[in-house]
């Protein structure tokens, strides 16, 4: 039987991140009007513009929330920190578990992710695309990178696609074998990689294959991590190794 309350607790989850997003996401939206030589009175009103943004992005995360809450629970993958707001129980012992190897994670993943992009990716882009890069997630602010990057990213590729993709390999090799678990956590975060090139690109940065690689290569070690963690630890374990 699906859960609903706990597909819901999932979306609402994402909602602080998406709206600590959107100011960024219309700058770039104006921006891309203004490189396109369009004229700013066509565009919508700004609240006009926010209310779409917002119901955007709730369709957005809301796919996932449901693919992961449909699919997660048979394949042994779970969220309890969520699966315990759902069903009223204590909140500290499904935290507990999750916190320190989260926490210890996080910081080993950070610290090779940080080391790989500044001693052999950043050297070999071009300089716009640096600038680019570098202005979009600061842009973003820090709230926006704990909030829409920890939480409703991590609802987005780990607990739907990591899910899906753990569930369909399941099928065809008839459970959820390491074998499987470890390709679904390759393909989620390849996908994951990918997926953030559209936004860098209409930020302004310029398409080459060491830009590829690097949203590749930086955001599947990421997922190589978050993805480990939501295997053995739950949802909540990635999302804070992610912030």
């Amino acid at each position: 039987m699906f859960n609903w309350s706990l597909f819901f607790i999932v979306v609402f989850a994402c909602v602080p991140g998406i709206l600590v997003s959107i100011p960024n996401s219309i700058k770039t939206i104006r921006r891309l009007a203004q490189d396109t030589k369009s004229s700013e009175q066509t565009l919508p009103p700004i609240p006009v513009l926010t209310a779409v943004a917002i119901v955007q992005s709730l369709i957005l995360f809301a796919i996932p929330a449901a693919v992961g809450t449909a699919v997660a629970h048979r394949v042994g993958l779970h969220a309890p920190f969520f699966e315990a707001l759902v069903n009223g129980e204590p909140l500290w012992p499904a935290i507990a578990p999750q916190l320190g190897p989260a926490v210890g994670m996080g910081v080993a993943g950070a610290l090779v992710f940080v080391l790989a992009y500044y001693s052999f990716f950043r050297p070999r882009l071009d300089t716009v695309t640096v600038q680019r890069m570098e202005a979009l997630r600061n842009d973003l602010g820090i709230a926006g990178r704990l909030l829409y990057g920890g939480i409703a990213e991590e609802v987005l590729a780990r607990w739907g696609l990591m899910s899906l993709f753990a569930w369909l390999g399941s099928l065809l090799i008839g459970n959820a074998t390491p074998a499987v678990m470890w390709s679904a956590i390759v393909i989620s975060g390849l996908l994951f990689g990918l997926g953030h090139a559209p936004s860098y690109l209409a930020a302004g940065c310029i398409k080459s294959p060491m830009f590829f690689a690097a949203m590749i290569c930086l955001n599947l070690w990421a997922s190589l991590v978050f993805g480990w963690l939501f295997w053995h630890y739950g949802l909540l374990s990635a999302m804070i190794a992610h912030m």
